[in-house]
């Protein structure tokens, strides 16, 4: 679980803020595994869980541990978004070099290596980049992460992209007998640039959709906080304007 303040840049990045104050510290879906009794019973990414066998939870720290000590069967009663709160999925199966100095796709095709790319995760951490080395790693990484208080048994990459930005946005490189593959560069303040690509351009979207909402929404909240530095500095004499 996550709270929809944790998934802002997320699953809720196309909410609205009233939305997002609504459900507050409510536990949120935030990862779903497949195949699992979840999954078969139509939980989905985005709703909200509202009362465990009767039981009302407020906060998603309380809804682990009170769906672990529930008796089963277990009766989950959730809110279900309507239509106008678009749950967008920042995750996908991609192709990534991430080893150079280059912003600019390698030269063949062999250079690139498959990751199951997740912007976010579930321990709401909207500014890590992670890879893994398929959809079921994940998987595995996240139910490990909810059982667990030591390290996953599965191998994964983290990026800190706070302060990227992204070059090639709409990237294309043409291999020998190959299609077009389409790709983005993030360029990071430190740390080597991070290319990321797909055959299919609808197969690179939620990805790139991921990274660049929360490189906006890391915008917004910088701009917001400098007008904020501003207005005090005014309330108190010490602001100046200067030109150049």
């Amino acid at each position: 679980f996550s709270s929809a303040k944790e998934l802002r840049s997320t699953l809720y990045k196309t909410a609205s803020d009233s939305f997002v104050e609504a459900i507050g510290e409510r536990p949120v879906i935030s990862f779903t595994i497949d195949g699992s009794a979840a999954d078969t019973a139509g939980i989905g990414l985005g709703h909200v869980l509202l009362k465990v066998n009767d039981q009302e939870v407020r906060q998603t720290d309380e809804a682990v541990k009170t769906v672990g000590a529930a008796a089963r069967p277990m009766i989950m009663e959730f809110y279900m978004p309507n239509k106008a709160v678009k749950v967008v999925k920042t995750e996908g199966q991609c192709m990534v070099k991430y080893d150079n100095h280059s912003t600019e796709a390698p030269a063949s095709a062999c250079e690139w290596k498959p990751k199951y790319v997740v912007v976010g995760d579930m321990l709401g951490k909207p500014h890590i980049l992670y890879m893994y080395r398929s959809k079921a790693e994940y998987d595995i990484a996240v139910r490990e992460s909810q059982t667990r208080n030591r390290s996953l048994s599965v191998k994964v990459k983290q990026f800190d992209i706070r302060g990227a930005k992204i070059f090639h946005e709409r990237g294309t490189v043409q291999y020998p007998n190959k299609p077009k593959w389409h790709y983005f560069t993030v360029v990071r303040g430190t740390g080597l640039p991070i290319k990321i690509s797909a055959r299919m351009p609808e197969d690179l979207h939620p990805v790139y959709e991921g990274i660049v909402g929360f490189l906006d929404r890391e915008m917004r909240v910088k701009k917001m906080r400098m007008e904020q530095s501003r207005e005090r500095m005014h309330m108190t004499g010490m602001y100046r304007e200067t030109y150049y």
